[in-house]
């Protein structure tokens, strides 16, 4: 094999890369004219023990005015503007770095921060709210282990665990702004989750349980109750069969959530409903989204629900059930709104980037300019990545057209910002499934579509039926589907990219993070087989799966969420020679693949890398593993990292590194210009 000319691991790119501080929480001043939000980097990773995370403020109208509010030495989160707005409150650790969770104050006048909650608390605070007249902050915290339990822990001495008992429930908690007195207003055997004040501030509307478990949602379901905040009463309006999000009490009485299409099932699309505290019967009813788009998001502004819609690549903020008042072929990554109470007009604030921008803040106003708030690209200013065009194509079968996005690298792009010929091509999988890739700089995992970019190389991202953004009946296919349809439209967009002249049909590359993962181990012992003329020179799989069946036993939603996709039934309610769900199980196809190699001397498993976290419970460490021995039983080329002590994400930034050298490697390896693009032949035993 020639010398490559590709350029070789580039540190100090992939430092910069990794620094980039990325807007999180944002919220508009109750006046409209300041924003306070958060920043940490990018993907939540961390480069030492503790995450980190900084607030800033910045005026609404006046470019580049963002300012650091606090240190950068805490992880300081969620930030919420006290209704004076003169003070905000937030999270932090920074009573005992990495292990406190506490809510403090800050005056923006000046003066240090203030503890509101106990700094000696280390069960994390899962969420809080302002009362609508300040003086109360709501809370979600589980009760703090006993002196007992402390001290086992600490001799590394615990008691044995019984399932289901000692279940550590949180509690919705009171705590009053100024004399800090705090007590429990929901405790008992409910797991409490997301809250919403009533407008009046006299009740609120919460979630809740029967336990912590993390199948309990779509077990036994989420109720969704209110209490008085007075007397303690506790009401339940409705249960859902899910775990929905985005609680919210609207002016109007209702209280609205969102949760999938149809409300029992996860991986369908996601639409709003609502349910009524006056009614004399529990239940709810849908009122917005999931035909041919997904809910993402509710806020209430001037006595307004608004929802952010996704439309395919495409984000929406609407009002409920009324007009569209913002519109961006790019993802809000975190956004709030400010409808003005004298004029009635609305901005948008928005975190926004494309694949060769990297997060800042952005005031917008219709018929206006954007205003650039923030800086946080500052690093990447100079640096051109890439351009992105979005290519469509039907189905295989004919039933729906399909998107794929692909990513030009400016080294290799003609004036329309389009490839100057077939390229070198990564085609990147999203996970999820129920997820989607837009126009932004960080899409799919962990920065590497900016650092293959740098590379110059193409990266083709395929919206694969199951993914989010066209609603339910797209988003369906994916249960039952795995390994049909969305391996099936990998190929068929894949293959478009190629008719199209932006993919170079010699020097493929396939690979993706978890669904991401299970279908590169998909493509893999099915390389070629769809007899297209062209196959996958390697194939790089991070935290996929590889035996569906098996997710039953060791996975963390193996009773629910894994039983869905794989469309509602599981080993235990099988009868033992119904082989359906390996349908979308790699390791089952091994054998196969080696089978047609040896017959025909075509290669169809590609050379593999493969990244795994050994902690990883969402798509266990075994299914590497598996597909790992596979491969050494038949001789087949294969490189297997291992990342101590990470789960289903990588977390620590010296990982990011180790992904970012060896998947440039991998690239110049088998599509880089030294890479002869001819079919490989492989030894077999």
């Amino acid at each position: 094999m020639a010398q490559s000319t590709t350029p070789g691991f580039d540190k100090a790119f992939a430092q910069t890369l990794c620094d980039l501080q990325v807007p999180k929480v944002l919220k508009f001043s109750p006046n409209g004219r300041q924003l306070l939000y958060s920043t940490s980097l990018i993907g939540g990773h961390r480069k030492s023990k503790n995450a980190l995370s900084t607030l800033w403020i910045a005026s609404s109208s006046e470019p580049n005015s963002s300012r650091q509010l606090t240190s950068g030495l805490f992880n300081d989160t969620w930030p919420k503007w006290h209704p004076d707005g003169n003070r905000v409150a937030f999270l932090s650790d920074r009573a005992k770095v990495g292990e406190s969770s506490a809510i403090w104050m800050l005056r923006l006048d000046g003066g240090d921060a203030v503890l509101i909650t106990d700094a000696e608390n280390v069960e994390d605070i899962e969420t809080f709210l302002f009362s609508p007249d300040g003086r109360i902050i709501a809370y979600v915290s589980s009760d703090e282990k006993s002196e007992d339990e402390k001290e086992k822990s600490e001799k590394d001495e615990p008691d044995p665990e019984v399932w289901g008992e000692k279940w550590a429930f949180a509690r919705l908690r009171l705590v009053d702004v100024e004399s800090h007195e705090t007590k429990v207003l929901v405790g008992g055997d409910k797991h409490v989750g997301e809250f919403s004040w009533s407008p009046d501030g006299k009740r609120i509307a919460f979630m809740s349980q029967e336990s912590p478990h993390i199948e309990e949602a779509m077990l036994t379901g989420t109720t969704i109750s209110t209490v008085d905040v007075e007397n303690g009463k506790v009401t339940e309006l409705c249960k859902v069969i899910n775990e929905p999000y985005d609680l919210t009490w609207a002016p109007d009485g209702q209280v609205y959530f969102i949760t999938g299409v149809p409300a029992d099932k996860d991986t369908g699309g996601r639409a709003v409903y609502k349910t009524d505290p006056k009614a004399d019967t529990r239940g709810f009813v849908r009122v917005a989204c999931g035909v041919d788009d997904d809910a993402g998001g509710l806020h209430v502004v001037g006595g307004k629900v608004l929802v952010k819609r996704q439309v395919r690549f495409v984000d929406v903020i609407s009002e409920l059930g009324g007009d569209d008042l913002f519109d961006e072929q790019k993802e809000f990554w975190v956004y709030d709104v400010f409808i003005n109470p004298e004029t009635g007009a609305s901005t948008l604030a928005a975190s926004l980037s494309d694949v060769g921008t990297p997060y800042d803040i952005f005031v917008i106003e219709s018929g206006k300019e954007k205003i650039k708030i923030s800086n946080h690209g500052k690093p990447l200013a100079d640096r051109s990545l890439g351009s992105s065009t979005v290519l469509t194509c039907r189905s295989t079968d004919d039933e729906v057209e399909l998107d794929g996005l692909y990513f030009t690298p400016s080294s290799k792009a003609n004036s329309d910002k389009r490839p100057t010929e077939p390229l070198p091509t990564f085609v990147l999988i999203h996970g999820g499934p129920t997820s989607r890739d837009t126009d932004t700089f960080d899409t799919t995992c962990f920065n590497w579509a900016p650092y293959i970019l740098s590379k110059g190389y193409g990266i083709l991202l395929p919206q694969y039926r199951g993914s989010s953004g066209r609603g339910e009946k797209f988003a369906s296919y994916s249960m039952g589907g795995q390994g049909k349809y969305d391996y099936a439209d990998v190929v068929a967009i894949t293959d478009n990219a190629i008719k199209k002249g932006f993919a170079d049909p010699k020097k493929l590359i396939v690979g993706g993070w978890s669904q991401g993962g299970l279908l590169t181990y998909l493509c893999s012992v099915r390389n070629g087989l769809h007899g297209l003329g062209w196959r996958f020179n390697a194939a790089i799989a991070g935290a996929g799966v590889c035996d569906i069946e098996s997710l039953a036993l060791s996975a963390d939603l193996g009773s629910t969420y894994e039983i869905e996709l794989a469309g509602g039934n599981t080993i235990w309610t099988l009868n033992r020679d119904d082989t359906r769900n390996r349908q979308g199980s790699a390791l089952w196809e091994v054998a196969g693949a080696v089978k047609h190699t040896k017959e025909t001397g075509e290669m169809v498993i590609p050379p593999m890398l493969i990244f795994h976290g050994d902690k990883d419970e969402r798509c266990p460490f075994s299914q590497a593993e598996g597909f790992r021995r596979a491969l050494r039983h038949w001789g087949l080329k294969c490189e297997f990292v291992k990342f101590p002590g990470e789960g289903h994400v990588i977390e620590q930034q010296r990982f990011w590194f180790d992904m970012f050298e060896r998947i440039g490697r991998w690239c110049d390896t088998y599509i880089g210009d030294g890479a002869d693009g001819q079919e490989m032949k492989l030894a077999m035993r």
